[in-house]
C-alpha cells in the first residue's frame, strides 16, 4: 500500500505564475502588517514586568479589580488552572521619572545651605534614589517630601558616608511587591509566586535589534550554505522562500496578535531551519536529475520531475512534524502555545515554498543568466 505513488507527474512548475502572484499578494500583506499594526512585543522586547503567580479565592475578575489602579496591565488566566494567572505591566519601575525629577528639584529647594554633588534614579531599574550630598542632612528632610509627589518608598534611607561625600539611598517599592499585595488582599489568601521577568526599555529595544540581526545573519549563512553547496542559481531562491515564509508568518503572528517574546524568535529560527532543509532535499535531486534525459529536457521539466520524486517524503515529513506540533498547540498549555503556533503555520508555509518558490526560481534565474550570456 502507497500512500503517495511514486511515478506521479504533477505540473507543479506550470503553476508558478499563480504561486508566485499568491505568495506576492501574501508577502506583501505581511509587511504591511508589519509596518502598519505591528509585533504585539512581550515583555523581552518591550520592556516591563511579568509575573505569573497562583493565588486561591479570586477569578480574572477580581485579579482585574485589583490591579484597576496600574496603566496599561494585561492579565491572562491559564487554560485549566483556575488558580494562575500571568500579569504583564508596560514597566519595572512603580516611581515616574518625571515625579522624581521634581522631588529631587524640591530637595535642592529644602537645602539652599547643601550642595547636591550627585543625583542618581534609573528608570530601567527604578529600586532607589541616591543623592549625594557635601554635608550630612536630616534624613526626615527627604521624607517629608515623598508624599507630596507620590514616590513609592519602603520608608527606608540608607546612609553612607565617602570622604566628604555623604549618600543617602532613598529605598523604593519593587513592581513586583506591589501588585501582589493588591491580589493578595482582594483574594484574603496569600499568592504564590511561579515565575517574574523584569527588563527595561532599553534592554528590550536591544534585544529588538539583536533579533532583527541574528535573522539576518542567519540567511545570509543559508545564502553561503546553498551557493556553495549547490551552485549560485539556486541560492536566490532558497533565500527568497525563507523570507517569504518569515514574511507570511508573521503577518499571521500580528494579525491573531500572538505575544512576540523570545519563544516566538525560536520557534522563528527552527522554522527556517526545517524550511531550508525541505529546500535542500528537492535540490538534491535537482542535481542527481540534471545530466539524466530521461528526467527531462529543460532545467523546468527537470525541477518539476525532482518535485514529484520527492513529494512523497515531503508531504509525508511534513504531516508528522505537524500531527507532533498541532498536538502541542492543543494539549501543551499557555506556556508553549506561541511557540507551537508559529511552528505549525511555518511548517505548511515551509513546505509550500519549497515546491511552488525556492526550485521555480532557480529555472528562472538559470534562465535569466542564458540569456544574458547569449547577448
Amino acid at each position: 500500500m502507497q500512500l503517495i505513488k511514486h511515478d506521479l507527474n504533477i505540473n507543479f512548475t506550470g503553476n508558478f505564475k499563480l504561486a508566485a502572484t499568491i505568495s506576492t499578494i501574501a508577502v506583501l500583506a505581511g509587511i504591511i502588517l508589519m509596518i502598519v499594526i505591528g509585533p504585539n512585543y512581550g515583555v523581552d522586547f518591550k520592556g516591563g514586568t511579568e509575573i505569573q503567580i497562583k493565588v486561591a479565592g479570586i477569578d480574572i475578575a477580581g485579579v482585574r479589580a485589583a490591579l484597576s489602579d496600574f496603566d496599561g496591565v494585561e492579565i491572562q488566566q491559564f487554560e485549566g488552572h483556575a488558580d494562575e494567572f500571568t500579569i504583564k505591566l508596560p514597566s519595572i519601575a512603580l516611581a515616574d521619572a518625571a515625579e522624581v525629577d521634581r522631588y529631587i528639584g524640591e530637595v535642592q529647594k529644602a537645602l539652599p545651605d547643601t550642595a547636591l554633588i550627585k543625583k542618581h534614579f534609573n528608570v530601567e531599574v527604578g529600586d532607589r534614589i541616591e543623592l549625594w550630598f557635601d554635608k550630612p542632612i536630616d534624613r526626615e528632610q527627604l521624607s517629608a517630601l515623598v508624599t507630596k509627589y507620590n514616590i513609592p518608598v519602603t520608608g527606608q534611607i540608607d546612609y553612607n558616608a565617602v570622604g566628604e561625600r555623604h549618600i543617602y539611598k532613598i529605598l523604593l517599592k519593587s513592581f513586583t511587591s506591589t501588585v501582589i499585595a493588591a491580589v493578595e488582599q482582594k483574594a484574603g489568601s496569600q499568592a504564590e509566586i511561579q515565575r517574574v521577568e523584569l527588563v527595561g526599555p532599553k534592554v528590550g529595544a536591544k534585544l529588538r535589534t539583536d533579533t532583527f540581526m541574528a535573522i539576518v545573519y542567519t540567511l545570509i549563512a543559508m545564502l553561503i550554505y546553498i551557493a556553495l553547496r549547490f551552485n549560485f542559481q539556486s541560492a536566490p531562491g532558497a533565500i527568497i522562500a525563507l523570507f517569504h515564509d518569515t514574511m507570511i508568518t508573521l503577518g499571521i503572528l500580528v494579525v491573531f496578535r500572538v505575544t512576540f517574546d523570545l519563544t516566538i524568535v525560536a520557534a522563528l529560527l527552527t522554522m527556517v531551519g526545517y524550511s531550508i532543509n525541505d529546500t535542500v532535499v528537492v535540490y538534491d535531486r535537482i542535481r542527481e536529475n540534471q545530466n539524466n534525459p530521461k528526467k527531462g529536457n529543460t532545467l523546468l521539466e527537470k525541477i518539476n520531475t525532482s518535485i514529484n520524486e520527492t513529494l512523497s517524503r515531503t508531504i509525508i515529513t511534513s504531516a508528522m512534524t505537524f500531527i507532533v506540533v498541532f498536538t502541542l498547540l492543543m494539549l501543551g498549555g499557555d506556556i508553549i502555545w506561541g511557540f507551537a503556533f508559529t511552528m505549525c503555520i511555518g511548517i505548511v508555509v515551509g513546505t509550500y515554498s519549497s515546491i511552488f518558490i525556492a526550485s521555480p526560481i532557480t529555472a528562472v534565474i538559470d534562465n535569466y543568466m542564458k540569456k544574458e550570456q547569449a547577448t
